[in-house]
């Protein structure tokens, strides 16, 4: 994570986060927020298996004299609320992409049951009433 780069605008290194990352944020800074920020050095994403304040803690030291917080957005574009994993998170994307997390029906624009090989289970309660 060494070398020279230059220095970064707010919407810059939102980008940066989201090429690398697979999910946007926005900074809240302290103040007026113009001030030049240090590139997003990560050469690959963080692991699927950490969580958002993993993320934060692990990646976003080198920000934090200049942000009060930062937000962090599902793929439908909501604030996230609950610390989730980076995976789940990253899925969110797919889903507001394709509408499913099904392989199959993402290909084909089906939904995971209409490609289902298998007849739909029938809820045994509702057949005895």
């Amino acid at each position: 994570m060494s070398g020279r780069h230059h220095a970064l605008t707010l919407a810059e290194l939102q980008e940066q986060i989201f090429q690398r990352e697979g999910f946007r944020v926005s900074f809240v800074p302290f103040g007026a927020g113009d001030h030049p920020l240090p590139p997003y050095e990560y050469p690959v994403m963080a692991p699927n298996g950490w969580h958002v304040s993993d993320w934060r803690r692990m990646r976003l030291a080198p920000y934090v004299v200049s942000f009060r917080d930062v937000v962090v957005y599902r793929g439908d574009g909501e604030r996230i609320t609950t610390d989730q994993k980076l995976g789940h998170l990253r899925d969110t994307y797919y889903a507001a992409q394709y509408g499913t997390l099904a392989p199959q029906a993402a290909a084909l624009g089906a939904t995971a049951a209409e490609l289902s090989p298998l007849p739909p289970v029938r809820d045994r309660r509702a057949a005895r009433q």
